[in-house]
């Protein structure tokens, strides 16, 4: 952790981080260092809470959210969120070809899933400003105009959490540390 922030111990926690604590019991099955150290704001840990549960009402399926989601953390470079969503996505099924891909920053094999990467890459680095052939693209490649504005969802909980863990500096879980990662490893 760096600039002052620490992980609360629960016994100590306030009201507020106790119950941000038992939200990310309930979804996680224990309390990710990233909720604990985010706590220190509640609302902050409790809009990253109730988006991340919005993900499951996506048009989106697991590997597509992973495509999305682990995309935006590369090109982020947070060091927290890309083990972290590699180890939920390979215990989930992701192929670990594709995770090592995404974690690369390399395009991947299906043409489908690499126009997603392609999108969500000129999302984030063109602010949302895509242009119309770069839309159409996607369209082609069987998204959606839902889906296209899904993305903004994804890329506002993904700014969200990779901005906290670059400010707070969150060390990663055990759970986690297998798949460390540091840009380094990406082609960005």
């Amino acid at each position: 952790m760096i600039n002052g922030y620490t992980l609360t111990d629960p016994a100590n926690a306030n009201q507020a981080q106790q119950e941000i604590f038992e939200k990310a019991n309930k979804r996680f099955g224990f309390v990710p260092n990233i909720v604990n150290a985010f706590s220190e704001s509640p609302v902050l840990a409790a809009a990253m809470l109730g988006l991340y549960a919005k993900f499951d009402d996506t048009l989106f399926n697991a590997v597509e959210s992973h495509v999305v989601l682990q995309t935006i953390n590369v090109l982020n470079e947070c060091h927290y969120c890309v083990p972290a969503h590699s180890t939920i996505a390979r215990n989930g099924g992701v192929d670990e070809t594709l995770d090592d891909a995404l974690r690369r920053n390399e395009p991947l094999a299906d043409s489908k899933l690499e126009t997603l990467r392609q999108f969500t890459t000129q999302m984030v680095q063109q602010r949302g400003h895509v242009s119309q052939d770069q839309f159409a693209s996607f369209i082609k490649a069987g998204y959606t105009r839902q889906s296209a504005l899904e993305i903004v969802l994804f890329i506002t909980v993904k700014t969200l959490t990779n901005y906290g863990n670059h400010i707070t500096g969150t060390d990663l879980d055990e759970a986690f540390k297998p798949l460390e990662w540091s840009p380094n490893a990406a082609t960005v």
